[in-house]
């Protein structure tokens, strides 16, 4: 019977994750686990960085979270950032800005791709094709304009960083080092981001490049989430949340040691 479950599972693209009793309540929903930690910390209203932020799916999953924080969006597609505003424009909570972020500011070519939620700074890598869907291949490229992390913290005096979320694919090592100061003085609190395995673009970093970037920061790996795999079983991307020191110190070893 078990066994007639898991390959209807499989065959829905589902998997089912255990979580132990001394895990505390941290599930396997990203989400909720970055709830837990902020509650801990006692932020009831915290400053969110949706970076990759498309047409506004994940903003609304934070502000069901978060009704009292403070989003800053950036989307560097035109048409997507439109549409972010739109949707949330009776919410003067969530601030849009219609830019990528990466290492340093100004404009640079912006890589549109079939299916949008795929659009990147870096072009597609074609002999890595068979890694992604037909449906996200190149479609046309444009210039964007593009800002830091340190730059917009301070231009808008924003001290502090709870959650800072990236969903740029493959522009997130860029986007770290146009965030030195940030990462530095520990002004962000949550990373959460998504690594890819193989590549999807040409020069893209992989999980291991972001990895040990943040480590030189301090920053460590807490979970890993909603894992992709090709049809040949190959990893392909996750999302992963780092914590900083801080988090590590005052949230996550605040716990009993395992017995």
């Amino acid at each position: 019977m078990k066994s007639f479950f898991k390959r209807l599972l499989d065959n829905a693209g589902l998997e089912v994750r255990r979580t132990r009793a001394t895990s505390k309540g941290f599930t396997s929903d990203p989400y909720l686990a970055l709830k837990k930690m902020l509650t801990a910390m006692g932020r009831q209203q915290p400053v969110i960085f949706d970076v990759g932020a498309h047409k506004g799916e994940t903003v609304a999953r934070f502000r069901e979270l978060f009704p009292a924080a403070d989003i800053w969006c950036f989307e560097a597609f035109p048409d997507s950032a439109s549409q972010l505003e739109q949707r949330f424009s009776a919410d003067p909570a969530v601030h849009v800005t219609a830019a990528a972020v990466s290492d340093r500011a100004g404009s640079r070519t912006f890589y549109a791709n079939a299916n949008d939620s795929t659009n990147s700074l870096l072009p597609r890598n074609d002999a890595s094709r068979r890694y992604y869907h037909s449906s996200a291949s190149a479609s046309e490229t444009l210039s964007v304009d593009c800002i830091t992390i340190d730059e917009h913290v301070q231009e808008n005096k924003i001290d502090h960083i709870d959650i800072l979320k990236f969903d740029i694919q493959g522009g997130e090592l860029m986007a770290f080092e146009g965030a030195r100061e940030t990462l530095q003085n520990h002004r962000a609190s949550l990373i959460y981001t998504e690594a890819l395995f193989v590549p999807h673009y040409e020069g893209n970093p992989l999980f291991n490049d972001l990895w040990n970037h943040l480590a030189g920061y301090g920053y460590t790996l807490f979970d890993m989430y909603d894992l992709y795999r090709a049809g040949n079983g190959q990893l392909r991307f996750a999302d992963a949340l780092f914590v900083s020191p801080q988090v590590r110190q005052n949230v996550i070893d605040a716990f009993p040691e395992e017995p």
